[in-house]
């Protein structure tokens, strides 16, 4: 793969398919735990030039080592669909987050009930079994590159290093064409990428990518 081809900063937003609300809801204590990401693999689109989508497989690694649980384990905050742009947005909190085994998990508080209207309704939506989707906004931080073997296969990146930044609760997938772009689209920084099928690993400069997961 040539060098100057990167990850994209506008990816379509999807659902892992595996990552949901476990049975562990406490009403009493008003939390909530949820797998917010696995190894299930997303298929992602990119542009090349204009007028080329190109079909990749996005996979999270799920290890102490791969994913950096810093901004989650301050306190982060749990939206209403990826909503950042106000606090009423913001439903609840994660108290901890946590891998195991092949599971990210995260154990999310909600508001005392009479606080928040909105959260009270979330609450009670999924202690009933409505809502059951979880969904997480990640930045990369490095990656791995795994070329096609054969005809009809596709791409394959592999996240070795990334840092979740929120966790949401959504109803369904956006349309596979829909993109999510970075906070920032002018910031910039390295991202290691390593190509298995180069000599060496390749340093890129690109923007910098927030995800939807």
């Amino acid at each position: 793969m040539n060098v100057a081809s990167h990850v994209p900063a506008s990816l379509p937003m999807q659902i892992r398919s595996s990552a949901g609300i476990s049975n562990q809801v406490d009403a009493a204590k008003r939390t909530v735990e949820v797998v917010f990401a696995t190894e299930t693999p997303v298929r992602r689109r990119r542009y090349e030039g204009w007028d080329k989508i190109v079909d990749f497989d996005e996979v999270l690694t799920i290890s102490r080592a791969a994913i950096d649980m810093v901004r989650l384990n301050a306190g982060a905050p749990v939206l209403d669909s990826h909503s950042r742009y106000s606090t009423q947005s913001q439903i609840a909190v994660v108290d901890k987050a946590w891998i195991d085994g092949q599971e990210a998990r995260a154990l999310i508080r909600f508001p005392v009930e009479g606080i928040d209207a909105n959260a009270d309704r979330l609450f009670s939506l999924i202690a009933d079994g409505i809502v059951r989707n979880v969904s997480c906004g990640y930045s990369l931080q490095k990656i791995k590159i795994i070329e096609p073997e054969k005809r009809g296969d596709v791409q394959k990146v592999i996240a070795q290093r990334w840092a979740p930044f929120e966790i949401s609760f959504v109803t369904v997938p956006a349309d596979p064409a829909a993109g999510v772009r970075s906070e920032d689209g002018k910031q910039l920084f390295e991202l290691q990428a390593e190509n298995t099928t180069a000599a060496a690993a390749a340093r890129m400069r690109m923007r910098q990518a927030q995800f939807i997961a």
